[in-house]
């Protein structure tokens, strides 16, 4: 586990952070997430319309493994956090997707030990990766690609870094859709968020050059791609 990923852990480890992030993050209609949610579910079924396996990294709550479950009735969950308490939520989030969830502890760096199985037609990820350094990030979408299944899918939607001028700009902007979060549940970060070339970079790397951004909001994109159905194919 890299530096970067540490200090996110520790973080996210803490019930008492946890538990207050969790209160305060907006849900329902005002929850700017849900659309990009059904987004990339949406995108993957035009071409893997009954995926098998689905792997949510840093999963949290639970929010995207509950839509894609729903939009994918046939599909086994596997659910990765390195929270405790990101985990009791999603044992009652989940709940009713039964033994349809399997549990695993672990961090996003580190997959394989986690336990993440091979063979996976969807691996998504959700407002974790912006915790990782350059090096750590590509390093994380690289194992991520080696769990895929030929034709699978690697999703994620996460917020980016941008240029101070931009970055002015977009937070005024944000204000008007959705209040900011109290000042207890912000969580520090002590570097610049990777930006959106980081992450089309980390995809390139590890063999899915086809990445795009399907849907953007303010400092929040979608990014996508799908894996060769023939592994070792040159592109």
């Amino acid at each position: 586990m890299g530096e970067a990923s540490k200090v996110s852990a520790a973080v996210w480890s803490d019930p008492q952070f946890a538990q207050a992030w969790l209160a305060a993050d907006p849900q329902g209609p005002q929850d700017l997430l849900a659309l990009p949610r059904r987004i990339a579910a949406a995108v993957v079924a035009e071409e893997t319309p009954a995926p098998r396996l689905v792997v949510d990294v840093a999963a949290g709550a639970g929010a995207f493994l509950s839509v894609l479950l729903d939009a994918f009735p046939q599909a086994h969950g596997v659910w990765l956090d390195a929270s405790p308490a990101m985990g009791e939520r999603a044992r009652t989030e989940l709940a009713r997707f039964g033994d349809r969830v399997e549990f695993l502890a672990g961090d996003m760096t580190a997959l394989r030990a986690a336990g993440v199985p091979d063979g996976a037609d969807l691996v998504a990820t959700s407002r974790a990766t912006h915790h990782l350094d350059r090096a750590e990030l590509h390093g994380f979408y690289r194992e991520a690609a080696g769990l895929l299944a030929p034709g699978g899918w690697l999703v994620n939607l996460d917020h980016v870094g941008l240029d101070e001028v931009w970055d002015r700009r977009l937070r005024a902007a944000r204000r008007r859709f959705v209040p900011p979060r109290p000042a207890a549940t912000g969580h520090h970060h002590d570097r610049p968020l990777p930006t959106v070339r980081d992450h089309l970079d980390g995809y390139r790397v590890a063999g899915l050059p086809e990445a795009e951004v399907v849907w953007r909001a303010f400092h929040t994109c979608l990014f996508a791609a799908r894996a060769n159905e023939q592994p070792g194919r040159a592109d």
